[in-house]
């Protein structure tokens, strides 16, 4: 993952939105339950400040929000996105978790709270592992990676002469699955090799040959003992 302009800010707003909203949370519950104004009685003001604090929760959402979207990967690749995203839901539940288990807080709201981290930190770890597994798959050459990161497909019959070959030799029963599987992915000693096996299975085909012949024959030619 290249470090850009983009990447760059992609991360700060994230990290930021994280951090805002996070301290407004924080606050919010060390605030508890509490009313002000209005002409019924009120059992517990709020403490000055506390509409400020309420708004830093919506504002930081909003933040982190732009720095998804600015993420150039999205959530499908590893990026910044999976970063900002997983940070943001795994560690705000763990966050959550570990206000719950430290700080004074009242009973109906921990049980709402375990709700909302247990709910959070899988959906931000779906992300977070898919980008470590893409990540290591990438570094091993995993096919599947290239696939997605050039749009090269893999060779196919049609356009390779050797697996056409052996696709029609295997579509003739002249060849098992596993020396199908062994002489694919060996083209360079194997093109004489089924150019002689071809001709076994004409001559099996003609009569020439019994099923017996043939295999001992075939068996031959794949050791390399053929004249």
């Amino acid at each position: 993952m290249r470090l850009t302009m983009r990447a760059g800010a992609s991360l700060l707003l994230g990290f930021t939105g994280i951090v805002v909203a996070g301290a407004g949370l924080n606050r919010l519950l060390d605030i508890g339950t509490c009313a002000s104004g209005g002409p019924s009685v009120i059992a517990r003001q709020c403490p000055e400040g506390t509409t400020l604090w309420s708004l830093l929760l919506p504002v930081g959402f909003v933040i982190w929000m732009v720095g998804l979207f600015l993420s150039e990967e999205g959530l499908v690749k590893p990026g910044t996105g999976q970063v900002v995203w997983t940070a943001g839901f795994t560690g705000g539940g763990v966050a959550l978790l570990v206000k719950v288990l430290t700080s004074p807080i009242e009973p109906g709201a921990k049980a709402g709270l375990y709700v909302v981290a247990a709910v959070f930190i899988p959906m931000g770890l779906a992300f977070g592992v898919t980008g470590i597994v893409q990540l290591v798959r990438a570094r091993r050459g995993d096919p599947r990676s290239r696939g997605r990161s050039t749009g090269r497909k893999p060779a196919t019959a049609a356009g390779d002469p050797h697996l056409k070959r052996l696709h029609r030799l295997r579509s003739m029963g002249a060849l098992t699955r596993a020396e199908f599987d062994r002489l694919k992915h060996d083209p360079a000693t194997a093109a004489d090799r089924l150019a002689l096996i071809q001709q076994l299975a004409e001559l099996k085909a003609s009569g020439v040959l019994t099923a017996e012949e043939f295999e001992a024959k075939k068996l031959a030619t794949l050791r390399g003992e053929h004249r």
